[in-house]
């Protein structure tokens, strides 16, 4: 995916969530020096890929389309307590 859709695709992927629990797994960190070092040995999920789901989970838009899409954000201790 190139990183000028990346926004696009993660609001594509809320708007098409089904109805129950679902599970987005997102890589955040920023594009820094120290984050440039631990993944030098992974050009694809790089520090600068990492920086871009930062700004996009962070993103107006990308709120917005949690809140139009009638999605709540759950941690995984709500997940825990129901599964027992």
């Amino acid at each position: 995916m190139q990183p000028a859709a990346w926004k696009e695709y993660y609001i594509d992927v809320v708007k098409h969530l089904q109805p129950g629990v679902s599970e987005l797994f997102v890589h955040l960190a920023h594009d820094d020096a120290e984050m440039r070092a631990v993944t030098v040995n992974f050009p694809v999920w790089d520090a600068a890929w990492r920086q871009r789901d930062v700004d996009v989970m962070s993103s107006p838009e990308f709120r917005q389309a949690l809140v139009d899409n009638h999605v709540i954000l759950i941690g995984w201790r709500p997940i825990q307590r129901l599964v027992r």
